[in-house]
């Protein structure tokens, strides 16, 4: 894709001097050859009914693109990891109010178009096992991403797992050995008893699904983890780093959970912003150098901000840890590529 048709498509991407040095001397040397990225969304802007006005949100951060197709987040990727081989796992938008069937099938399609990438389907909150299952297989999806946005009849803070993984998809998902990708409801996150009560009776439940835990709970700062790690006795519960860019919360997980199942991910679009997520008196803030309404950041004019990709901040985060705990090089590689092709492989074997 030429430059100026990739910056057309994806005006957000700012890439410079420091986040060249960046790579140059910390992620270049670190990272293996290959790079499974476990976490990202592809849309097209046909597939969700445009908004009056952008969300404040953090949970849900609008980047000011309508939408962001696969060869734009393919260019991202060979753009962010130069040299490097990547594969990834997709899905669509997370909205209510998109039409599912166009999203479903474009993911299917953008996976199909690239080697080695892999999907998931956002299934309806209503869709029954035998649908969902059916759906899966017809598509060639690898699991479901169910969300909390889903579960229309309670305030946000109010929704359960139980809520949000529905029981036709813990069903569907036992039966077809899939995965699920799970962004946790509720304000503690993590820290939630009712959160982590609810993990195990999902993992519980559907002993032969993948359980992915996106950005490992929400828990972007260590305060977020509470007692999160005491779930590392279910084998069928995968840590996934996904916006993580606080080496205290990676080196928790890497000293608490079986390292052949930890995954990286981006959580792309958001992750090719320049800024860092960063906790404060137990909250989570996004400091981002261009201006949103869900972060933090210096008005125009201000002084000059020096600050990296958050996919960047991901990266030095895992490495850091990587080096507090002394993980060998094999198990550096199992994050980044290793776990998530096993993964991949066992699902397909049980799916097919």
């Amino acid at each position: 894709m030429k430059y100026a048709d990739f910056l057309r498509l994806n005006p957000i991407w700012e890439y410079d001097q420091v986040d060249e040095r960046v790579w140059r001397e910390e992620l270049d040397p670190f990272l293996p050859a290959k790079i499974f990225d476990f976490h990202g969304h592809v849309r097209l802007k046909s597939h969700v009914p445009p908004k009056e006005k952008e969300s404040v949100n953090p949970s849900n951060p609008s980047v000011g693109l309508e939408e962001f197709p696969h060869e734009v987040f393919a260019e991202v990727e060979r753009r962010l990891w130069p040299g490097r081989e990547v594969r990834a796992l997709i899905f669509g938008p997370v909205d209510p109010t998109m039409d599912y069937d166009a999203a479903n099938a474009y993911v299917a399609e953008s996976a199909k178009a690239h080697d080695g990438w892999e999907a998931l389907l956002v299934p309806r909150i209503d869709d029954d096992a035998e649908t969902i299952l059916g759906k899966c297989r017809a598509g060639g999806f690898l699991g479901i991403k169910p969300y909390w946005r889903f579960v229309t009849h309670k305030p946000q803070n109010e929704v359960t797992l139980e809520d949000m993984v529905t029981p036709a998809m813990r069903e569907a998902a036992d039966r077809g050995g899939l995965i699920v990708t799970t962004h946790i409801p509720r304000a503690g996150r993590l820290a939630d008893p009712q959160n982590i009560e609810g993990l195990r009776r999902l993992c519980t439940d559907a002993p032969d699904a993948k359980i992915v835990l996106a950005h490992f709970g929400r828990s972007y700062f260590p305060e977020a983890i509470g007692e999160g790690l005491s779930l590392a006795d279910l084998p069928n519960l995968y840590p996934e780093f996904s916006m993580v860019q606080d080496w205290e919360v990676v080196e928790a997980v890497l000293k608490s959970f079986d390292r052949s199942r930890v995954l990286f991910g981006l959580d792309l679009s958001v992750a090719q912003l320049k800024g860092k997520c960063i906790g404060i008196n137990g909250q989570r803030h996004f400091f981002t150098k261009r201006p949103y309404s869900w972060s933090a950041h210096v008005p125009e004019g201000g002084y000059e901000v020096r600050c990296t990709l958050f996919a960047y901040e991901m990266v030095r985060a895992i490495r850091r840890a990587s080096e507090r705990v002394g993980l060998s090089c094999a198990e550096v590689e199992g994050i980044f590529w290793d776990n998530a092709c096993g993964l991949v492989e066992a699902v397909k074997e049980k799916l097919a």
